[in-house]
């Protein structure tokens, strides 16, 4: 049975050079080892056993490196364990031995995607769609092409959309019958899903401006979706008056759009979207004056419909004249609702009208009902059920804001512009509105006005909330790489210290890393020095880390090896010693020891694959060194995926690291692949990390020269010279590796 299993799967049989089958053969020992473990693998995997299942393909992939079989398992297993850095990297090596492995490819073009890497994910997924597929895998073409049309317009490629949605519909039309028998699709299924990419590529046509086939798309989706033998779904067929009126607004013909939209809305549909096009069609139209009336008259005949009542109120809000009446009814459905759609409809009103410490006050009277009393000495009473539904309204309420500002940045700048000019009238908010508004600052890396906020915050926080108000305001305050005002910050708690439920070796943590940055030696190491002595256990390794890269912002690069090999003796935990293992191969680097730098990183990857800083700093100093290239482009390339990961889990607005983006335009530019590398340097360039970052300045400057464009190299440098000059920190890598002085040698090449 488990035999039959694994030839099911494919896993090949070894290869037989002379001996292959004599007793006691090593490679036939070693294929049958492989093969146990691909079987007993395959069998817990479908047992949900993932770690197990994970252990025993990496040694069947070991013990036999030239199968393929346990490398396309350990995929679907890496990604159903949620470790997708591990599921893209072995992928690739899959694709590597066998670039017609549609299933890989496609499930790494989702991997890709969902790291957030649209370029590589758009090209693995070509590969998927062009490789040969059998009518027996006709379930998996229309799954690929489907794919690669939604990677294709998130990149906003709308041409290639269009191609690959056209070959879904091929396969799901001309060629039905097969991708039945596929067994993927029933053929109400099949028909169904031919709707679907018909209405897509409607959608993708009026983005091209190809109006006529966009409607013909259009039609043909209503059709399949009214047809009772086919897809049988009325309520999708009707539809296509609204995607019509699109089709005919975006063609510049609102008469036509209104037509085709009034029929769709007397299906009362539950969006704001119909009822907001309506009023725009209607201004288009030079009838301004028509939309309250008619948004009026659908409220009328519908009114439970929040979403057009949202609507109406907005359009009230437009005018002066009846603004009132719609700021009354903009209350009204926001104390209904908290969907995030009418949040929306509300939350835009107020900022199209120029008022946006309206949508300030919403989140004040949400922080209000969930602040809790300010009496600390007797318990917190019980909410009774009316004050608990209150609380909870008002927490989705401040979430379903949020949301909308984090999606919409510029919703948020209009915010945060408003909330600058409230700091500077004086104007008193709670400290959770502080507190969100410093976040939303922070996120949109308004790093000024994050930094104010966390004062404000900090200032109005209760002993439950301090020590968020800080470590907000001390991040903030490092990213934007202010060290005299970290060390400020810090001097000030530790005055105070015996009012803050906080640990003393906190701040001197941070001020230790402050005061090194600033050069001030002696202070700095006192620092470091009492955070030790301060620490509790859960945070020793920390500060005997800080102190390792205290001695580095020094330059005192031996003594900051010397620190971390005692620290790495006196910690034997494998996850601390790789953290202590990459803050020593700085310090190697650092000391000019590029061979013990390399080794330190090299055994962290071994242990550690997805270590992105560590795969980012090996592929940046072999690139440097120009050397084993395709290696450091491959170890740059996996560690940007696997930091990309990690950023959209977290949520961070900068959806890239600009150092490892600046690590593979280094790459590329070694390789001799100018134009490449111009554009991840321009990327990194646009991100805030990179605009202030001096070597991705330097490393553009040096691109755009060979590149034969000097005036633009020249100006490049001067950002770079600019930034190295103004770095405040001692230890500024670019003053630390001599580049300041090389970037004014090569100002002077240029006219």
């Amino acid at each position: 049975m488990v035999l039959a299993l694994i030839l099911a799967l494919g896993f090949p049989p070894p290869a037989e050079p002379p001996g292959a089958h004599a007793p006691g053969s090593p490679r036939l020992d070693a294929h049958k080892d492989a093969v146990a473990r691909f079987g007993a693998a395959v069998l817990n995997a479908r047992r949900d056993r993932l770690l197990t299942a994970a252990k025993q393909l990496e040694a069947a992939a070991a013990a036999d490196p030239d199968a393929t079989a346990p490398l396309r398992e350990l995929v679907r297993v890496y990604t159903r364990a949620g470790r997708e850095p591990d599921a893209i990297r072995v992928a690739r090596r899959v694709l590597d031995k066998d670039p017609h492995d549609i299933e890989t490819a496609h499930t790494l073009a989702k991997l890709l995607a969902d790291a957030g890497d649209l370029k590589e994910a758009v090209a693995v997924a070509k590969l998927a769609a062009d490789a040969p597929t059998t009518a027996a895998r006709a379930d998996q073409a229309v799954a690929v092409f489907r794919d690669l049309a939604t990677l294709c317009e998130r990149a906003g490629d709308h041409a290639a959309a269009e191609a690959a949605l056209k070959r879904a519909i091929g396969w799901l039309t001309d060629r039905r019958k097969e991708v039945v028998a596929a067994g993927a699709f029933t053929p109400k299924e099949a028909d169904t899903a031919a709707a679907e990419c018909h209405e897509r590529l409607g959608k993708v046509l009026t983005a091209l401006g190809q109006f006529d086939p966009a409607g013909d798309a259009f039609a043909a989706a209503a059709k399949l979706y009214a047809d009772p033998l086919k897809a049988n779904d009325p309520a999708a067929a009707a539809r296509l008056g609204w995607n019509l009126s699109g089709v005919l607004q975006a063609k510049g013909d609102p008469v036509a759009a209104l037509a085709r939209l009034e029929p769709f809305l007397k299906l009362k549909p539950a969006s704001p979207d119909p009822y907001a096009r309506l009023a725009k069609l209607l201004r288009e139209a030079g009838r301004d004056g028509e939309a309250v009336p008619a948004l009026r008259k659908l409220a009328a005949a519908d009114p439970k419909n929040i979403h057009l009542r949202a609507v109406l109120a907005a359009e009230l809000a437009r005018d002066p004249v009846t603004r009132a009446d719609g700021d009354a009814l903009l209350r009204e459905v926001g104390a209904e609702t908290n969907d995030p759609k009418v949040v929306g409809v509300v939350v835009r009103s107020h900022l199209e009208t120029g008022r946006p410490r309206e949508v300030v006050a919403d989140l004040d009277r949400a922080f209000l009902v969930l602040k809790d009393p300010e009496d600390k000495s007797e318990p917190r009473p019980v909410d009774t059920p009316e004050k608990a539904a209150e609380r909870a309204f008002a927490g989705e309420k401040a979430r379903a804001i949020g949301e909308v500002l984090r999606a919409d940045r510029e919703a948020a700048v209009a915010l945060l512009g408003a909330a600058a000019d409230d700091i500077r009238a004086g104007t008193k908010r709670t400290h959770a509105v502080h507190y969100f508004l410093a976040q939303l600052a922070a996120r949109h890396r308004h790093l000024g006005l994050a930094a104010d906020h966390f004062q404000h915050a900090l200032s109005r926080a209760t002993r439950e909330t301090v020590g968020d108000a800080y470590g907000g305001l001390l991040t903030v305050l490092v990213t934007a790489r202010k060290p005299a005002e970290v060390a400020r910050v810090c001097r000030e708690a530790l005055r105070t210290l015996d009012t803050l439920p906080l640990a003393p070796h906190y701040f001197n943590y941070y001020l230790a890393g402050a005061l090194a940055d600033l050069g001030q030696e002696k202070e700095a190491l006192a620092a470091a020095d009492a955070a030790i002595l301060q620490t509790a256990d859960g945070d020793r390794l920390t500060v005997r880390l800080q102190k390792v890269y205290v001695l580095r912002a020094l330059g005192k690069w031996d003594e900051a090896v010397e620190a971390g090999r005692k620290v790495y003796d006196e910690f034997p935990g494998r996850a601390d010693r790789l953290r202590v293992r990459y803050a020593l191969a700085g310090a190697y680097w650092g000391a000019k020891k590029p061979a013990e730098a390399e080794a330190e990183l090299r055994a962290i990857l071994e242990v550690d694959p997805d270590h992105a800083g560590a795969a980012n700093d090996l592929g940046f100093h072999l690139a440097d060194q120009g050397r084993d290239l395709a290696e450091a482009e491959r170890l740059v390339r996996h560690a940007l995926a696997a930091d990309r990961l990690d950023r959209r889990r977290s949520g961070d607005a900068e959806p890239e690291n600009a150092a490892y983006l600046d690590s593979l335009g280094w790459v590329l530019f070694r390789r001799g692949q100018l134009p490449e590398a111009r554009a991840e340097l321009e990327r990194a360039a646009a991100l805030h990390a990179g605009a202030t970052d001096p070597v991705v300045w330097d490393h553009l400057g040096d691109v755009l020269f060979r590149l034969g464009e000097k005036a633009k190299a020249k100006a490049a440098w001067e950002k770079a010279s600019e930034l190295y000059e103004a770095d405040a920190r001692a230890g500024g890598r670019g003053r630390r590796d001599g580049r300041a002085d090389e970037v004014k040698r090569k100002l002077k090449r240029v006219p």
